[in-house]
């Protein structure tokens, strides 16, 4: 059975910081995320409830910058509710 929430989450950073940056960051320290590259086919297989449930890692998928200024971007997870 799936059982997963799914967030869009938009995020306010002290400074405008690259998107490269971000995952970098990300992936390096936090053990339960999992970076997912905005490839279409990518996000369709890893980023979605079916591909979580029954783990502990959290995909963080499409980060974007936002309209609202530089240090504006937008990301979108899935996790287990284990």
């Amino acid at each position: 059975a799936l059982r997963c929430h799914s967030q869009a989450f938009t995020i306010k950073l002290k400074k405008d910081v690259s998107i490269p940056t971000v995952e970098e960051l990300l992936a390096a320290h936090n053990p339960w995320a999992k970076v997912v590259p905005n490839d279409r086919e990518i996000t369709m297989r890893e980023l979605t409830p079916a591909a979580v449930t029954g783990t502990l890692t959290t995909p963080v998928g499409r980060l974007r910058k936002l309209n609202m200024g530089p240090e504006f971007l937008s990301a979108f997870t899935v996790g287990d509710q284990l």
